[in-house]
């Protein structure tokens, strides 16, 4: 029963990450060195599974997964999956909005300045370099914040 379960989750985190059946051998082969799941034993179905859980938790395809009993540490694992740099942007993004400067505040409308900033397509993609230009950007716009 429990190697049911892997293989289906890792094809339905396979379908989540939109992996091409190539890709999806190649990373595989990568992690086990056999190209099918149903090659693999337990302790390489759960490596496999994991992996695809954590590239699916960073692009934001999936919820952070129970592992474990539920203890409190949920939040702090969804809330520690964003880097520093990329809460201080939403930080500064929040203050633009509270100040009047931003109308919308949906992670859409900060993606799409993202892109229009350092030419990345999410703020989840941004390298720390980027992350940075993104940082003073927002001060920057920040600073000319008219007087009321």
């Amino acid at each position: 029963m429990a190697t049911t379960n892997h293989i289906a989750a890792i094809h339905t985190l396979k379908s989540q990450l939109q992996l091409s059946d190539g890709d999806y051998r190649a990373l595989l082969l990568n992690l086990t060195g056999k190209s099918s799941s149903t090659d693999m034993n337990q302790a390489e179905r759960t490596k496999v599974r994991d992996h695809m859980q954590s590239l699916a938790e960073r692009m934001g395809v999936a919820r952070p997964g129970r592992r474990g009993s539920w203890n409190g540490q949920q939040f702090a694992r969804s809330k520690a999956i964003a880097s520093p740099r990329e809460r201080k942007v939403w930080a500064l993004w929040l203050q633009l909005h509270r100040d009047g400067m931003v109308d919308n505040t949906s992670r859409a409308a900060l993606d799409a300045w993202v892109t229009r900033t350092v030419h990345v397509s999410s703020l989840r993609f941004c390298t720390p370099a980027q992350l940075n230009t993104c940082i003073e950007a927002l001060k920057e716009w920040h600073s000319r914040k008219p007087e009321r």
